[in-house]
């Protein structure tokens, strides 16, 4: 079974009647030939998307772990349900690396971090506070998309760690800018249960590789789709943290 039908069989997208195959205890049922041809053939494009990320990836060591990811099974429930891992996006010799959780559903198809809603919001504010003139890289703590969305598991962050410790080494930025708390405690020892406001407005260090880089905490872009009252916040944060980037350069 090749990715594509594997990728329908976890998320149940076609029902059928000629021919059938089973997996995992499910079933497809193909009653409409025609639609879901063009299904299929709409997954293998999102597919190459995501083949396509790895040639953007510039730095070999880069490319390395991102082979590495690939090729990763420790996650049964990620693994068996994802159609691309998702790596990371933009300079990769950054000023400022963006860290946010975990992929959605459009970063799993096409294989980058923070291209759906949630994407679009951050690239407003990064454009917003003039952060594309600096350079800057995104990614996330998890490589793979958990189902439904749902919080990236204690056990998945750990079975991810090492490739999330070394792409940071790699990038060596001056600064990082946490998104939402499961990408904060990526970085630093936090209570998930504490209210994540506690974090902000504070200068937290994230040892990489025996340098201590400035850590600032902000919202996560989905977290401000939900409640927009909140953006002016994360406006606040930002210009915080380009604040701390300034001091970083002066010393």
């Amino acid at each position: 079974m090749n990715k594509i039908e594997s990728y329908f069989l976890q998320h149940n997208k076609i029902k059928f009647s000629n021919v059938i195959c089973s997996q995992h205890n499910k079933k497809i049922i193909l009653r409409n030939p025609k639609k879901a041809q063009q299904a299929v053939k709409k997954e293998e494009k999102d597919i190459n998307k995501g083949m396509e990320s790895m040639k953007e990836i510039k730095n070999e060591e880069l490319k390395k772990i991102y082979s590495e990811v690939e090729k990763c099974m420790k996650c049964e429930a990620l693994c068996n349900s994802r159609l691309n891992v998702v790596f990371g996006r933009g300079d990769e010799e950054p000023d400022i690396v963006f860290v946010g959780e975990a992929p959605g559903a459009d970063e799993d198809k096409q294989g980058l971090p923070f291209v759906g809603r949630g994407g679009k919001l951050l690239d407003k504010w990064i454009e917003k506070m003039n952060i594309n003139k600096e350079k800057y890289y995104i990614m996330n703590a998890l490589k793979c998309r958990p189902p439904e969305n749902r919080d990236p598991l204690p056990e998945e962050k750990a079975n991810c760690r090492d490739f999330f410790v070394r792409q940071l080494q790699i990038l060596n930025p001056k600064i990082i800018c946490a998104l939402g708390r499961h990408g904060f405690g990526n970085l630093i020892d936090f209570d998930l249960k504490t209210p994540f406001g506690k974090a902000r407005n504070k200068v937290h260090y994230y040892n990489n590789n025996g340098k201590d880089v400035p850590v600032i905490a902000t919202y996560h872009p989905a977290y401000i789709l939900r409640n927009q009252k909140e953006e002016d916040k994360v406006i606040s944060d930002l210009e915080f943290m380009l604040s701390e980037l300034e001091k970083v350069r002066n010393k």
